[in-house]
């Protein structure tokens, strides 16, 4: 666990350093020896990290137990999505274009 937090606190370190220095990813990261990209989306990860503290908001999905209800018979062969409060019931031979359609609607009116 330390080392994981000590990785956690040397990118932070990173990405400080970096925005602090007024240099491209790129011209810091050949500097640092860090992969320009690698740097950007440590910066991502901060970012949504701090934004989720704020709004209350989880910074990423969280997998969830998924169990068998009731025993025996046919299986009800339905996708069950649960994020902050909300559930999404996707039934056996859904339409892709609706779950999209769907998804995109409650992506706006999470914004």
């Amino acid at each position: 666990m330390a080392k994981s937090k000590a990785m956690h606190a040397e990118r932070q370190g990173h990405v400080r350093a970096w925005e602090a220095s007024g240099l491209s990813a790129r011209a810091y990261g050949a500097r640092a020896g860090v992969n320009p990209n690698t740097l950007v989306g440590w910066r991502w990860q901060q970012r949504t990290q701090v934004e989720a503290r704020r709004s209350g908001r989880p910074a990423a999905l969280e997998f969830v137990e998924l169990r068998e209800a009731g025993g025996g018979g046919e299986r009800d062969a339905t996708i069950e999505l649960q994020l902050e409060g909300l559930t999404v019931r996707v039934p056996d031979g859904f339409e892709p274009e609706t779950l999209r359609r769907v998804l995109s609607v409650l992506a706006q009116a999470r914004s």
